[in-house]
């Protein structure tokens, strides 16, 4: 705009210049008087029309630049509150499933990773390509790290022993990182069952809406309870532990409680047990609807790493015993009951 203006102004004092020699050019006074008569009015006028025209045009053209200018700005403003809005939207509507799908490992920073001693794995997100639910589904297939049962990390977040006997002992202040669970009566072993099972599930779930961290997808990961239950409480807005009994009189499945008393009082405990009930109870009777036997007693309480440390609804899940049948049509019962669960839990 303002080399618009220079333009103008020169353009002037260049006509009035020319005037000037006009006039100097005259053979005699008379001639130069006569020249300041209509002439020079006339000269003058041009001039002065001229300088008039350039001054409108430049200010026309500031006034262009300044609209356009305005409209950009208006635009960028308008695209930018937009792309606000839609990152909002993005969070508000997805939670953690506003997370980029792939690989994610534990980072330090997280609240109880620093407990953790198994966690150079990683766990895998996976997202729904259709009729999304905006919710994460953690699935962790119980077991399969090889070395953690030599490993010992504490029991509870603030360094409390254990109030119930599992795997292990009550009174324990450290348990094993993670067991290598149980065999089947056929010799094979629970990590690939409930490996199995992990990746029907998965299918389902994605199939279902839901997004899925797969806690493993391997016969071996290196990851611990803690660094599984970590990774949930950060990247997933449920925690589902697939597991097997130990026993063999094939009794059905069942959830692993949160046990009355002090352990209740104990944090983060005390701020979840309830979801975690009913995340639990919601399970079994999804598994109920879709025909999977179901224990009579229905739960076990125990006081487990998983539970101690899980700030999102969480629950180790048995599917059954050594002794149940664990051919692909019952883990694809299985899964569709789990699923059922899930859907229950979370009133879809």
């Amino acid at each position: 705009m303002k080399k618009r203006m220079e333009q103008a102004l020169r353009f002037a004092a260049v006509t009035m210049v020319t005037a000037g020699l006009a006039l100097s050019g005259c053979a005699s006074r008379s001639e130069a008087a006569e020249a300041k008569g209509p002439a020079a009015e006339i000269e003058a006028k041009q001039t002065a029309k001229a300088t008039e025209e350039a001054a409108k045009s430049a200010g026309e053209t500031s006034e262009a630049e300044t609209a356009e200018a305005a409209e950009k700005t208006a635009a960028s403003e308008t695209a930018g509150k937009a792309e606000q809005t839609t990152a909002a939207d993005t969070a508000a509507e997805g939670g953690k499933s506003a997370r980029k799908e792939g690989e994610i490992g534990l980072d330090p920073s997280w609240k109880y990773a620093a407990n953790s001693k198994i966690n150079s794995g990683k766990a895998v997100l996976y997202k729904a390509s259709a009729n999304r639910k905006g919710k994460v589904i953690c699935v962790n297939a119980g077991h399969g790290t090889s070395g953690g049962e030599k490993v010992k990390t504490l029991s509870h977040p603030d360094g409390s022993a254990k109030l119930v006997t599992g795997t292990n002992a009550a009174g324990a202040v450290s348990s094993k990182a993670i067991s290598a669970g149980t065999t089947f009566q056929d010799g094979t072993s629970e990590a690939k069952v409930t490996l199995a099972t992990a990746k029907i599930l998965k299918k389902k779930l994605l199939a279902e809406g839901y997004d899925v961290l797969m806690i493993r997808e391997s016969d071996d990961v290196q990851l611990d309870n803690i660094a599984r239950t970590v990774l949930a409480n950060n990247a997933a807005d449920c925690h589902i532990a697939l597991h097997w009994d130990s026993t063999a009189s094939d009794k059905g499945a069942f959830y692993m409680g949160v046990p009355e008393g002090n352990y209740r009082k104990m944090e983060p405990v005390a701020s979840h047990w309830q979801e975690h009930e009913k995340l639990g109870k919601a399970l079994i009777e999804g598994l109920r609807e879709k025909g999977v036997k179901i224990w009579s007693n229905e739960k076990i309480d125990n006081d487990l790493t998983q539970t101690s440390y899980s700030t999102v609804p969480s629950m180790d899940i048995e599917l059954g015993d050594t002794a149940s049948d664990h051919s692909e049509k019952s883990l694809e019962k299985i899964a569709d009951g789990l699923v059922a669960g899930v859907n229950k839990f979370y009133g879809k």
